[in-house]
């Protein structure tokens, strides 16, 4: 018996109900395939689950975890593949993870863009795909193939006599920024350097005049007294980098008084100027909270406003309680 369709209606299908003389179609195997595919890839976007559906979120969440593990055995193996000793001794099992988790990656990746439709099924299918193959998260995805799949066509075509150390390097960058796709927290510091980009920069260009201009009055201050330690403006700015990070290693130091007197302003300044970002950074994650968290219900039941929790609006209600301020006007 060849089975052609199942009685199984998109939830796109669904919501066509309430058009007049709307015609519904069944929902063939591959959509609904693709549909629950998509549902376990990405469960934050499977909105249109029925009940039951949704009941298997745990099984999607269980393969974000079996991913997550793939990426870090993955990335252990990369750093003890670096030791001389293991590499000789191991190296058919550190060959073996390389070439599962390319298969698992290259698999995530065709999964990933072969489901994509389902995240808007009114649009069309190839426009969905290439939205996807254009999104910061599907770049990542490729940007942690594409290296790997490099390294394992070297692997088999000059064995272990090629040095990898550069792809070595890249794999284990793109795997460590592939893991946020699987943190809802580093989604939320990624939103929260977007609310607060124009600050970010502005801080950043502050801290890099402050040691463009340490670098530049340290090299008049010392250059006649130490013209090898301060020759020139470049070299007097590793020395402000180390003393504006408050690090001081001790291989550049001032020895006259306006050198030194430089300096202790210059470390002062250090302190103030790099905690600056991290106050800008700590508001936006705040202000992140508030842009995801659900709008509390009204204390009174009066009419919907922004409550604990959420955004005020215009200072029409209080951000600490939920209730609606008084008119600027009133008596």
């Amino acid at each position: 018996m060849r089975v052609t369709a199942i009685q199984v209606l998109h939830p796109a299908a669904v919501n066509a109900r309430s058009a007049p003389g709307a015609m519904i179609q069944p929902e063939t195997l591959p959509s609904l395939l693709r549909r629950r595919v998509h549902a376990l890839l990405e469960p934050s976007d499977a909105s249109g689950l029925t009940p039951v559906a949704a009941g298997r979120r745990h099984a999607a969440f269980a393969l974000e975890g079996a991913l997550v593990a793939v990426i870090l055995i993955n990335t252990a193996s990369l750093i003890l593949w670096t030791a001389p000793q293991l590499s000789r001794t191991y190296a058919g099992w550190f060959h073996a993870v390389e070439y599962f988790t390319v298969a698992v990656f290259l698999l995530e990746y065709a999964l990933r863009f072969w489901a994509a439709p389902e995240a808007n099924p009114e649009a069309r299918p190839w426009r969905q795909r290439w939205r996807y193959a254009r999104s910061p998260a599907a770049l990542v995805d490729a940007a942690a193939l594409i290296p790997s799949a490099a390294a394992v066509v070297a692997l088999l075509a000059y064995g272990d006599g090629i040095n990898l150390s550069f792809l070595l390097t890249v794999r284990l960058l793109t795997r460590t920024v592939k893991l946020a796709r699987y943190f809802h927290g580093w989604r939320r510091l990624g939103l929260a350097f977007r609310l607060k980009t124009g600050q970010l920069v502005t801080a950043v260009a502050g801290l890099l005049a402050v040691h463009t201009i340490a670098a530049s009055l340290m090299y008049f201050a010392e250059s006649k007294a130490q013209p090898d330690v301060f020759s020139s403006i470049p070299a007097a700015m590793w020395w402000s980098v180390v003393t504006l990070t408050t690090v001081g290693y001790g291989d550049a130091v001032p020895v006259t008084d306006a050198g030194r007197a430089l300096a202790a302003v210059i470390a002062v300044l250090g302190i103030g100027l790099f905690a600056l970002p991290a106050g800008i950074l700590s508001a936006g994650l705040w202000e992140a909270d508030l842009a995801a968290a659900p709008p509390a219900p009204r204390p009174d039941g009066s009419d919907s406003g922004p409550g604990p929790g959420a955004a005020p609006a215009a200072g029409n209600y209080c951000p600490h309680c939920g209730q609606r301020l008084p008119e600027s006007g009133a008596g």
